[in-house]
């Protein structure tokens, strides 16, 4: 993940609304998750296939393969990829630094920030963001979201704010399934989301970020 910042108008202000969109995590409107999710087992394989055909290093293949001779994406390891990345980006002349955060669900999240201020071009800028966001990163960030564990921590807290979710809707006049389960209640609240261009929002009222 990458925050910028500028001081510099409207070039960097434009700059900065397009690295956003390109280095953020969910950038846009909730995610839906649909179907069964895959076994790690499988998230693991994938992701291994698709970072040594998509150019991800040796450090970032190491970090996969470990994962999954573990049976699971530690912390540690989405650490040291973001490190790796942050390490690439400040190489290719960009000051980039470590950041860590805590979702709101309590999984902790590593990411980095690139300071822009001052830069003109935002296509050079975001294509090297981008080349070592898939080097060294971006396939061990997506095993360490996506993988059982740190879904169902995700969904533990999705469960404990669906009270909220429901309340909202139905203040604002939508009525709602009593037998509906918590992906229901979201995907009617991320439909009247759309449907309203977030005039009501209920996932900001229940602090919900994605789903």
């Amino acid at each position: 993940m990458t925050s910028t910042s500028s001081r510099r108008g409207s070039p960097n202000k434009s700059l900065v609304a397009i690295l956003a969109c390109i280095v953020l995590a969910g950038c846009g409107t909730e995610s839906v998750r649909q179907g069964q999710p895959a076994s790690f087992d499988e998230q693991i394989a994938s992701a291994i296939k698709d970072a040594a055909a998509g150019g991800a290093s040796d450090a970032q293949l190491a970090i996969l393969r470990q994962a999954q001779s573990e049976g699971e994406m530690s912390l540690e390891g989405a650490r040291r990829a973001v490190r790796s990345g942050v390490a690439c980006i400040n190489a290719m002349g960009l000051p980039a630094f470590y950041v860590e955060r805590t979702e709101q669900s309590g999984l902790a999240r590593p990411e980095y920030v690139v300071q822009v201020d001052g830069i003109e071009s935002a296509d050079a800028t975001a294509a090297i963001i981008d080349e070592c966001d898939f080097e060294e990163l971006f396939w061990v960030d997506k095993v360490y979201q996506d993988q059982p564990t740190s879904q169902a921590v995700k969904d533990a807290y999705l469960d404990q704010q669906a009270p909220l979710v429901r309340s909202c809707l139905e203040r604002n006049g939508y009525s709602t399934d009593p037998d509906a389960t918590t992906r229901e209640l979201l995907i009617q609240a991320h439909d009247v989301v759309n449907e309203t261009s977030f005039a009501i929002d209920c996932f900001a009222e229940a602090e919900i970020g994605s789903f």
